[in-house]
């Protein structure tokens, strides 16, 4: 199928010395929010007909060596670019994870004439050079490549929904609070004000921190006692800090008794009646001797 340019593109990029840049726009997954990327020496605003967006070119990502084809193979790229630290901080913390992107080529003198839709699909990988100073490079996965993945449902004695999805049907219950204080490990251990709920009542929990340097990181609660003190599962991926405000939620463990507790075990996706031998192996079937086994 022939790719369709506006005609007004088409002319100028025919044209010797065509005025022509890239710009990448990426809407996180989370909250919709809309992050644009020019490849050029000064800002542009673009409005696609979905977004009007201004593409910044003080952060880059610019597309590297891409390969198309016109089968069924995968378009192939990389964006290769820098962050501001801010956004280097939203990076870190998941902001990216499975972003829809969205890579145009526009005329900049003349952004009426409308965009070529180079590529669309979501980010991948993000790698940061060992040096702060170097580039970083952003895996782009386009839908040919999502639409050869294998997804297929395991067998298992655990759900398989995540918990608050369209197959659970849980809603999230979210207690605001403060980090007061910071323990002795930073990155794990803080005092929570403002949430109320008795010991252990968030264990497996998540967090979400709403401001400071970890907004938009989402952590797992390793230990909740009623005075708010914490312990997370995982590193942070920066230092806690008094004042930062924060989310906090009980999550699921999968099993057949959180499912009942919860009230909701006619939406339990998971064999957990299956016997097994061993319950600490949590296959199915594992070593149960089929009829006239010796």
């Amino acid at each position: 199928m022939p790719k369709s340019i506006p005609f007004q593109l088409l002319d100028r990029l025919q044209r010797p010395g065509k005025s022509t840049c890239f710009l990448v726009k990426v809407v996180c997954r989370d909250d919709g929010s809309v992050y644009g990327f020019a490849t050029l020496d000064t800002d542009v605003t673009f409005n696609d007909g979905i977004h009007n967006v201004v593409y910044s070119a003080r952060d880059e990502m610019r597309p590297q060596n891409m390969q198309q084809e016109a089968n069924y193979e995968v378009d192939n790229t990389n964006l290769v670019g820098w962050f501001n630290s801010d956004l280097e901080k939203l990076v870190v913390a998941g902001k990216f994870n499975l972003a829809e992107i969205t890579i145009y080529r526009v005329s900049y003198t003349m952004l009426s004439a409308g965009a070529e839709v180079i590529a669309y699909g979501n980010v991948g990988t993000i790698d940061f050079s060992a040096d702060t100073k170097g580039k970083r490079t952003v895996e782009f996965r386009s839908l040919m490549a999502l639409l050869q993945q294998t997804v297929q449902d395991k067998y298992s004695l655990l759900c398989r929904a995540s918990f608050g999805d369209d197959r659970c049907g849980m809603p999230f219950i979210w207690a605001n609070g403060t980090v007061a204080s910071v323990g002795d490990d930073p990155y794990t251990k803080f005092t929570i004000s403002g949430v109320t709920a008795s010991d252990d009542y968030y264990i497996l929990g998540i967090v979400e921190f709403l401001t400071g340097d970890n907004a938009g990181a989402t952590m797992e609660v390793e230990t909740w006692a009623a005075s708010g003190q914490t312990q997370l599962s995982f590193l942070c991926p920066y230092p806690v800090k008094a004042g930062d405000t924060l989310r906090i939620r009980q999550d699921c463990d999968k099993t057949a008794t959180a499912c009942i507790g919860y009230g909701n075990i006619v939406n339990m996706r998971a064999e957990h009646l299956t016997p097994v031998q061993d319950k600490a192996l949590m296959i199915p079937g594992a070593y149960i001797p089929s009829s006239g086994a010796q």
